[in-house]
């Protein structure tokens, strides 16, 4: 009984320090957006959370630990959405889905993008991190519009496809900074995203294969 009794206490021990952790990454990831990374410090993240700087140190020992956890996040969301199998975009509604769910992640760690220069001299190993997210996104985009080409919703010649994907790609990344640039706000809307989305689909119009299909895309409506 008291074997089993300690391995509980372990246990719980444990997932409160994983609970502790994840609440960490969170209120920095936050803080990072809205006051930039250069502005916080792991005693202000203490004290966003209601526990002690030593409580954050326990678990991060610089803010450059914390910064290279978060961007560990980004890297398994973007590697788990460019994994799906892509089977499951049959209709012009999937495809505005994905993108939109593409904007969001970039406004969820915003920080990253924004301040990757400055990030990229205090933390050099991130930059070839960032590219290979940049090759990785417009190999997926690449193999969207392949499947989109499959299933006959868009025709595009093969010397057109790499021009067209990085003009999506750069959309998808540098959005919300132009969001943010042109109406001085920091804060970005369910607007801004879909205003997003009406800039790719026009990117897209021109590779429709009926006149219906692109109009439906440019109309937010199910395919």
């Amino acid at each position: 009984m008291r074997e089993t009794a300690g391995k509980q206490a372990q246990y719980g021990a444990g997932e409160r320090r994983v609970k502790t952790r994840d609440r960490i990454l969170q209120a920095a990831r936050e803080l990072f957006n809205e006051q930039g990374e250069a502005h916080v410090t792991l005693a202000h993240i203490g004290e966003h959370l209601g526990i002690s700087e030593g409580n954050v140190w326990y678990h991060f020992r610089t803010k450059h630990d914390l910064i290279l956890a978060l961007f560990a996040e980004v890297q398994q969301r973007v590697k788990a959405q460019q994994q799906r199998d892509l089977s499951h975009l049959r209709q012009l509604s999937d495809v505005r889905d994905m993108f939109v769910e593409e904007f969001h992640l970039m406004w969820e760690y915003r920080f990253l993008f924004q301040d990757h220069v400055d990030l990229i001299v205090t933390l050099p190993e991130l930059h070839e991190q960032l590219v290979e997210i940049t090759m990785q996104g417009h190999a997926y985009i690449k193999r969207v519009l392949a499947r989109l080409c499959l299933i006959g919703l868009l025709q595009i010649k093969n010397s057109e496809m790499d021009p067209l994907a990085t003009n999506i790609w750069i959309i998808n990344r540098y959005w919300i900074d132009y969001c943010q640039t042109r109406s001085k706000q920091r804060q970005v809307t369910e607007q801004d995203f879909q205003e997003g989305m009406q800039q790719i689909r026009t990117l897209l119009l021109p590779y429709f294969t009926s006149g219906l299909g692109g109009r439906t895309l440019m109309n937010g409506e199910a395919g």
